[in-house]
């Protein structure tokens, strides 16, 4: 049976035709049936019989918070849930607010047993290969046993999606020596380096030039301003470079010869194919795409969004946290229950 996924194409910078335009490219190459979820009116008007619609109502603004969103079971974002909690959907990918994805995701969905908080797993190019980052912005205040438990989540998804049979994971700090960072980060420390494949604290800069690990952990805050630097220092040498190849003659001459080798590093550095991060450790599977994304970024999101679905990550996770006990350090996994973080924006 194909994976059934909703994919919201309301709530983003782009049109929703646009959105659902990239979405429809991607299931004619993928063995999924799609279902679109958005205003009929915003829709395009022809769509291929093979796609289903879930109606919905038009975003309230900007100005609705992220908890009133989450709440609101006309919004795309709580049809698509809503039918992925009834079992009438596998998958759900939403480029809207994130914090509302997550609220929503949590109030509607609920936790997978043993999942202290989810987490955010966002990928990252670099100049070896992808790697995990894991929180990108669910958890803005995480205690250290989040952090230890965003590890476990990470590398249970490097192994059963990326296929990394024993991956690796780093804490996002400020030096490689173990006393280093806040308290969090070094409580964090101190409970990671009881896991197996565990290789320190890793610098920010070295992660996109050397990739020291296959999983980095942080706290959503840090994790997510850590993303936007890198996104956006990304498109700033593109863009540069490609000023500069138009500069002169010469310039232009040289681009061209070397044109191949460019448009390589070009697809390695954009973040269209990396689009969409699962949302790990919550009972069904909800990938959360950039706010700004294009036809091209929604096509990357859904595919990534059915390898996941393919992997059966959900209840890979679910196995695999149903019987853990709780993180050292915590007197009882469920105190945490009583104060839920915001989330903060992921891109």
């Amino acid at each position: 049976m194909k994976p059934r996924i909703v994919v919201d194409v309301m709530g983003a910078d782009r049109p929703p035709a646009e959105l659902a335009a990239g979405a429809i490219r991607a299931a004619e190459k993928l063995p999924i049936q799609l279902i679109l979820v958005g205003h009929c009116s915003d829709l395009p008007s022809r769509l291929p019989d093979s796609v289903g619609v879930l109606d919905c109502a038009r975003p309230a603004g900007h100005g609705e918070s992220a908890t009133r969103t989450a709440r609101r079971s006309d919004s795309s974002i709580g049809r698509g849930l809503d039918a992925v909690g009834r079992g009438e959907a596998d998958a759900f990918l939403s480029p809207g607010s994130t914090g509302a994805v997550v609220s929503a995701a949590i109030l509607r969905l609920g936790r997978l047993p043993g999942v202290l908080r989810p987490g955010l797993c966002a990928s990252l190019p670099t100049l070896n290969g992808e790697v995990l980052l894991i929180d990108a912005g669910a958890t803005a205040d995480p205690k250290p046993a989040h952090l230890a438990q965003f590890a476990d989540l990470g590398m249970a998804y490097a192994r059963e999606v990326l296929g990394i049979p024993s991956p690796t994971v780093g804490l996002l700090n400020i030096g490689t020596e173990p006393g280093k960072g806040d308290r969090i980060a070094r409580e964090a420390h101190a409970l990671l380096s009881h896991r197996d494949g565990f290789a320190g604290n890793v610098e920010p800069h070295t992660i996109l030039a050397t990739r020291p690990v296959d999983v980095v952990v942080s706290g959503g805050f840090a994790g997510n301003l850590f993303i936007k630097a890198v996104e956006g220092g990304a498109e700033a040498v593109l863009g540069s470079l490609n000023g500069a190849l138009r500069s002169s003659l010469r310039a232009r001459l040289g681009a061209w010869l070397a044109r191949g080798a460019l448009r390589a590093v070009a697809r390695q550095l954009r973040y269209e194919e990396h689009n969409a991060a699962p949302l790990l450790g919550v009972t069904g599977l909800v990938t959360v795409a950039h706010g700004r994304s294009d036809a091209r970024a929604m096509e990357g999101g859904l595919r990534r969004t059915y390898l996941a679905c393919k992997a059966q990550i959900v209840t890979k996770l679910a196995g695999r946290f149903s019987s853990l006990s709780a993180e050292p350090g915590l007197a009882n996994p469920g105190d945490l229950r009583v104060r839920s973080a915001a989330p903060t924006e992921a891109p």
